[in-house]
């Protein structure tokens, strides 16, 4: 994008063409507001555009719109390295706990040590349980004039109404097959056709995507459909809590998905599963479904599940949904949910 005679702008950001260009013209004309809130699914580039910001409100080179890329205040930050730009994400337990909040609340307090302004980044914001919320209220409302606070979250109804109000929001939505497809090829070095075959299956998410290339996707869904085989004739209460404890646990593993990240992926495969039982009890044809392979095991389960119990069990998963964005424990949830089901 070529802001003017001089300056090559560039932006790592894919799609979302109208929330880039208004940024661009509140870097240009320095108006870009103190606290913002990037809102949409999972996965679609909020972050990536949080960083693009803050490396284009400090980029050495830049006459207007976004950064250079190649001077060396871009090149620290495309490395994660510049002192001025903070990045504060959940721990290794899923939360971002006020002693967190606070300590970059601190941060933000002090000027810049050589940037134009200081660019706290809060990744998924909705980690932060209502303790943490409260204590950044004051620097919202009254943020230093040097720093900035950009909170990025795909649950931005878990934040407390006093935090959204104090920020201005941008909605993302959910990328075009070519914008994830260009983004796997640059990340992956896959070519078109393999990007765009991803991409398509995608549901408009980066993350999406990975995750099914990674297995997480079918590991959810079989985690899923365990979960429904083993409530499909209303066992009794002590089973229902043992099939709540597959559904929730968490895989011993260094470095993975936390309960809650993991219990969400298996309630969407689990949403999936419902509609597509539903299909099945309406006759569709297997090519309509999204697990087509999974045919034969939808229709035995088919005969628990009528409708009054299928719509039931389609509003119990979204409750669930709503509590874990709510930062309710995964175990709790799950419990809950295969005692309605």
């Amino acid at each position: 994008m070529t802001v003017n005679d001089s300056t090559q702008a560039t932006t790592t950001l894919v799609g979302h063409r109208p929330i880039r260009a208004l940024l661009a013209r509140a870097i240009a004309s320095g108006t870009v507001p103190h606290s913002l809130l990037f809102d949409g699914p999972q996965g679609v580039g909020k972050r990536t555009c949080a960083l693009d910001l803050a490396a284009a409100l400090n980029c050495l080179a830049r006459a207007d719109g976004w950064a250079c890329g190649g001077c060396s205040a871009c090149a620290r930050m495309a490395r994660g390295a510049h002192p001025d730009v903070i990045v504060l994400a959940p721990n290794e337990k899923g939360v971002i706990t006020v002693d967190m909040v606070r300590d970059v609340i601190a941060s933000a307090s002090y000027r810049p040590f050589e940037a134009r302004r200081r660019v706290v980044v809060i990744d998924e914001a909705d980690r932060m349980p209502a303790g943490a919320q409260n204590a950044l209220l004051k620097t919202l409302e009254e943020p230093p004039p040097s720093s900035m606070i950009v909170l990025v979250t795909a649950r931005a109804d878990a934040l407390l109404d006093t935090v959204r109000s104090r920020c201005p929001r941008f909605r993302f939505g959910p990328l075009s097959t070519p914008d994830v497809a260009e983004v796997l090829m640059r990340l992956r070095g896959l070519d078109e056709r393999a990007a765009t075959a991803m991409a398509a299956a995608s549901g408009g998410s980066v993350s999406g995507a990975l995750a099914a290339e990674s297995g997480e996707a079918d590991e959810a869904r079989r985690v899923a459909l365990a979960a429904l085989q083993g409530l499909a004739a209303r066992p009794s209460p002590a089973q229902r809590l043992a099939v709540a404890q597959r559904l929730a646990e968490a895989p011993k593993k260094k470095g993975g998905a936390s309960e809650r990240d993991l219990l969400l992926q298996r309630l969407d495969a689990m949403a999936g599963l419902l509609r597509d039982m539903g299909g099945v009890q309406a006759g569709a044809a297997s090519g309509v479904l999204a697990s087509p392979d999974l045919v034969q095991p939808l229709s035995s389960m088919a005969a628990h599940f009528d409708g009054v119990r299928l719509t039931r069990a389609f509003q119990c998963v979204e409750e669930a949904r709503r509590a874990l964005e709510r930062n309710q424990a995964a175990k709790v949830v799950a419990d809950w949910l295969a005692c309605e089901l």
